[in-house]
């Protein structure tokens, strides 16, 4: 396939107004892509390489890059500096030299896709002496035979500032789009059944969105225990939905994490749940560990593999678990060993590093708290109640000094909950964390089966929430010397695979901490709002939503401007009085704070002071 078409498509999604559009797009590049070539375009509409998990990390620095478009344009070196400081953009930069290219390639050809993406992979891999030429020889390569739009694409991904604003989940119905004509009678039925339930007035449009929305359901499912878009999306256009019976567990590939919904008592809790298990909630590197064979791979919450930073983790995994396979989850503390203190989790933040690993291993040994198993000996355990798999847990993990299994009771008594509650949080510990005892694992989704109780809500917002940013304003004042003085953060909407505005953050920032942010967040600054931001504050610049920052505020609002959790006609919702607390380098925006959170949350605020008004 030739990459003019993809980048052509690029342009079009990028200039999208709106999701559904974007959507639509994507729908029509997928269709007209090969099996041969399905597997590279979406991993380039994720701006990477290859899955997160394999680490692969392209970066490439805008000085070398630079040196490649003057390579090949004629341009002095000096002049692309210069346009880039106007434009903010190599990616513009690039698509206007070519343009006005001032000298002709002695070579050159039609790009196709995977010309554009193993040149791209070669510079991801490039190591050690003379790699930087290699890199800069590789880039001036493709851009010799790129069209002005295609330069534009090219450039962008090495600079990991794609900036098509597209989400996973955006992917996901672009295929299930494309898959309604493959959905079998037995699908198709499920969906005609379920509408026969209820009278509906355009039976065939909704017939045909509830089962786009199934297909989807069943494309995600599979994501959610088989971390790798990519090699589903290949599976899909070779086997149609028939491919989906080919994904299964594997270890080595990230499951995605199930998450906790909150509630603001330990008595809500035991109410929702009768009779549960209650284990203590630490402040860490929540952890997923892969065991196969001698092989041990730590991955995070985020997908990134961790394995080379935690050693010690790593080396007691292969000691204390007993199995030859198994996938499992943990939250990985810095602990005082003399004393058995656990230490802040700005302690053991610090273990995440490329460097000085061995150093701070030893200043700051981790211990890993185990609290759920979905996989052991080929068995996958994620069908079974926690109470079952909570059993094979004990027995899949050796005593040892490292690894133990994290404090739990079984209760149905608030005042019991309560009691441990109190227990864990005099130990320096967030909080508690309550799961129903007959509950799957539910990967990739927040349910009610684990919920968490990190402290009382007292009529205020005591939990943090992490926001990602999608914007910023220059300031005023002293801080126009920063170029920023507040951000707009957003909170997710996973029904529509949108951010929606929850505050402008202003505070908790040193002046350290506005020149960092606003150096990374100036490269990924688009023109306009991304379609898939919904906020009616124009920010003085736009970005790509890429990093997420946690916040306190004192309450949730009601707002005129904002809108998180807002109907067609009223007021959305905001956090009263934000301050950062630190960027959250472990989540994606889509693992933000839901607005389905944020609104459960002001029904429990607003709750617990009707009751103290009483």
């Amino acid at each position: 396939m030739q990459f003019k078409i993809v980048a052509d498509y690029f342009e079009k999604i990028e200039k999208a107004n709106s999701r559904l559009l974007m959507t639509d797009l994507l729908a029509e590049l997928f269709k007209k892509t090969g099996s041969d070539d399905i597997q590279q375009i979406v991993f380039l509409c994720q701006g990477q390489l290859a899955p997160p998990y394999e680490g692969l990390d392209i970066g490439m620095g805008e000085k070398f890059v630079e040196e490649a478009i003057a390579k090949i344009s004629g341009y002095p070196k000096k002049e692309i500096e210069q346009k880039f400081k106007v434009k903010g953009d190599l990616g513009l930069v690039a698509e206007e030299v070519l343009k006005k290219k001032k000298q002709s390639a002695l070579f050159s050809g039609e790009l196709s896709v995977a010309k554009v993406f193993n040149n791209l992979l070669k510079i991801a891999r490039a190591e050690g002496k003379g790699s930087q030429d290699l890199k800069i020889r590789l880039l001036a390569e493709l851009l010799n035979s790129a069209k002005p739009v295609e330069a534009k694409y090219i450039i962008r991904v090495p600079l990991g500032h794609l900036r098509l604003g597209i989400g996973d989940p955006t992917i996901m119905d672009a295929f299930a789009i494309n898959l309604l004509k493959e959905a079998d009678a037995k699908l198709k039925k499920e969906i005609e059944d379920k509408l026969k339930e209820k009278k509906v007035d355009k039976r065939k449009e909704e017939f045909e969105r509830k089962l786009r929305m199934r297909i989807r359901e069943l494309i995600e499912e599979k994501y959610n225990v088989h971390s790798d878009l990519g090699s589903i999306a290949e599976k899909l256009k070779r086997n149609g939905l028939n491919g989906l019976k080919e994904i299964h567990i594997t270890p080595g590939v990230p499951i995605r994490p199930t998450l906790a919904e909150r509630l603001p008592s330990a008595g809500e809790i035991v109410k929702k749940l009768g009779k549960c298990a209650v284990e203590a909630k630490y402040d860490g590197f929540r952890v997923q560990v892969h065991k196969y064979g001698e092989k041990v791979t730590i991955f995070s919450r985020r997908q990134e593999n961790m394995t080379p930073m935690f050693p010690e983790i790593a080396e007691a995994v292969k000691k204390q678990v007993k199995a030859k396979d198994a996938i499992f989850e943990g939250e990985a503390l810095a602990v005082n060993e003399q004393t058995g203190e656990y230490l802040p989790f700005q302690v053991t933040i610090q273990r995440k590093r490329k460097y000085d690993i061995k150093e701070m291993a030893k200043d700051f040994p981790l211990r890993l708290f185990v609290f759920d198993v979905m996989f052991d000996d080929g068995k996958n355990l994620m069908g079974l109640p926690f109470k079952e798999r909570r059993k094979k847990l004990e027995k899949l993990i050796k005593k040892g000094n490292d690894i133990e299994l994290t404090k739990s009771i079984v209760t149905d008594s608030p005042k019991t909950v309560d009691k441990f509650f109190e227990e864990n949080v005099g130990k320096g510990l967030e909080g508690i964390i309550a799961k129903d005892l007959s509950a799957p694992y539910i990967a990739g989704a927040r349910k009610f089966s684990w919920i968490k109780l990190k402290r009382s809500y007292k009529g205020e917002l005591q939990d943090s929430v992490d926001v990602a940013i999608i914007g910023y304003f220059k300031g005023k004042g002293a801080r126009t010397q920063f170029g920023l003085g507040a951000l707009l953060t957003a909170v997710y909407d996973e029904k529509e695979d949108m951010l929606r505005s929850i505050a402008k953050v202003g505070t908790g920032m040193s002046e350290q901490q506005l020149q960092d942010l606003e150096k990374i967040l100036s490269k990924t600054s688009v023109k306009k709002k991304p379609a898939r931001v919904d906020s009616e504050l124009e920010a003085d610049v736009w970005v790509s939503p890429k990093y997420v920052i946690e916040v306190r505020a004192d309450e949730i609002t009601k707002s005129p401007v904002h809108r998180a959790g807002k109907k067609e006609e009223g007021e959305g919702l905001a956090l009263r009085f934000p301050r950062m607390i630190s960027i959250r380098q472990d989540k994606k925006p889509e693992e933000a704070t839901s607005v389905k959170e944020i609104i459960k949350m002001f029904k429990q605020q607003t709750h617990v002071k009707i009751g103290e008004e009483k």
